[in-house]
């Protein structure tokens, strides 16, 4: 079903240039022509590709997540299993590959919840969130750089600190919003 409140913006792209390329995202600065008013808008864009958040479910009613350093916040954070899409996957192939990557287990299903972009006012980032269910372990691939502890968390427990504020992450606050509203059976 198409949205009626969306559509595609009718500014007029003056000009845009690279002012940033990385490993992982580029930075391009733009102006558009805003046609009814005709004013000149400066943009950042932030291009960062799409990304997949995963929330494994085990079979005795625990979440396994994820403790891992955030340096742009300067803290560990408490998190499901993420990461980027790699060009050539699906989304539920990456979601796969980051899910056994990062706590070591595969998931016999998967299921999509929901698609949403976190940081739209800057970046085209979309990150899709997906249900993982009838895990079996395997062992985790940790690229070099990761320092992720695996922790197994009663659901009870973390809807409790989605209650009290304590889930700070947007995907995982969307992500969990979903899953008590659509998916948990008490």
């Amino acid at each position: 079903m198409k949205n009626k409140y969306y559509e595609k913006i009718d500014y007029e792209l003056l000009d845009k240039k690279v002012a940033y390329k990385g490993k992982r995202i580029t930075v391009e600065e733009l102006h558009y022509r805003n046609p009814r008013t005709n004013d000149i808008l400066y943009r950042e864009h932030v291009l960062a590709g799409h990304a997949a958040i995963i929330i494994p479910e085990t079979d005795d009613g625990k979440f396994i997540m994820i403790r891992e350093p955030r340096t742009p916040v300067g803290m560990k954070v408490l998190a499901f299993p993420a990461g980027m899409i790699e060009k050539g996957e699906t989304e539920e192939e990456g979601a796969l590959r980051e899910l056994e990557e990062e706590i070591g287990y595969r998931a016999k299903k998967i299921k999509k919840l929901r698609e949403v972009y976190p940081a739209i006012g800057y970046s085209n980032e979309k990150t899709i969130i997906f249900l993982a269910k009838d895990l079996v372990k395997t062992h985790r691939h940790l690229d070099e750089t990761e320092d992720i502890e695996v922790l197994e968390l009663p659901i009870e427990e973390v809807k409790e600190m989605l209650d009290n504020g304590e889930i700070k992450t947007s995907s995982e606050a969307v992500g969990l919003l979903n899953y008590f509203m659509y998916e948990y059976k008490k």
